[in-house]
């Protein structure tokens, strides 16, 4: 896309489009088999559908992308945004919002060109043209001085551009994806996590976590990395306190969590 001096000076950075927008995309990002940033997210998003009943199975959202921009969105992805969106929000617009800040500084730092060549890999400024390598076919767009609004996506699976060409009314938007690392502990624990610790103590209150699937005693030893016999003492505990329920298959015991158990992790 072209951008003459008055775009460049008309140049905005927002945090996020919201929710809707974010959650339009989080079904494509739950489909994905990568071990990426996502893993943990998918892992803990599809044990939470899969203890929905089967009446409540959260269907695809079906309405568009400029749907989500609307004042009022629809609603009709309430149950798969509550599963999968809702409860690292909070996370989620803190990345973002650092993400924004980033940008902002680097603008201050080295310019606009710094600025729009630190966005992403995919995104390059070589005046007075602004390239967007996507999967979407090759196509110009000028911005005819209307300016750009910058905005960093979590879900997006790639940079693109919403303006007139998609239907977009209002001024032009590169949106372009910030994606967690592999190690990410972002999808990890609960925002009442340090308090749980505070509670249970810390390696207890990883054992409860860690039962958010049922496990054995040694699978949940091998995923801390503390002894089994340990293990089996703080699920023991956890058992008596009513937070986790035991039960044999074959030769060994597996352990899961209670509704209480659940609650309590949230």
């Amino acid at each position: 896309m072209r951008l003459n001096v008055e775009d460049l000076s008309r140049i905005r950075i927002i945090s996020t489009l919201g929710v809707p927008f974010e959650t339009h995309f989080a079904w494509g990002r739950l489909a994905d088999r990568q071990r990426d940033g996502f893993a943990e997210w998918r892992r803990i998003t599809r044990l939470r559908m899969r203890r929905l009943p089967v009446a409540q199975k959260p269907l695809e959202p079906s309405y568009s992308l400029l749907e989500t921009l609307t004042p009022v969105p629809p609603r009709d992805d309430e149950l798969f945004h509550t599963v999968a969106v809702e409860p690292f929000w909070d996370r989620i617009l803190r990345l973002l919002k650092a993400e924004r800040d980033a940008c902002g500084r680097a603008m201050l730092a080295g310019g606009m060109e710094h600025a729009l060549n630190s966005l992403h890999s995919a995104v390059r400024w070589e005046s007075p043209v602004l390239r967007i390598d996507n999967i979407h076919p090759a196509r110009q767009a000028d911005l005819g001085g209307r300016g750009l609004a910058l905005v960093p996506s979590l879900f997006a699976p790639h940079p693109f551009l919403i303006d007139s060409h998609m239907g977009w009314p209002g001024p032009p938007i590169l949106v372009y994806n910030v994606t967690p690392e592999p190690e990410a502990t972002m999808w990890q624990g609960r925002e009442g996590e340090p308090v749980l610790r505070a509670l249970l103590g810390r390696t207890r209150a990883d054992v409860l976590d860690s039962l958010r699937e049922t496990r054995s005693t040694g699978e949940v030893a091998d995923r801390l990395r503390i002894s089994s016999p340990s293990a089996s003492k703080h699920i023991t505990v956890l058992r008596r306190a009513g937070f986790v329920t035991t039960e044999r298959r074959q030769n060994s015991a597996v352990h899961s969590l209670t509704p209480l158990g659940e609650t309590i992790l949230g």
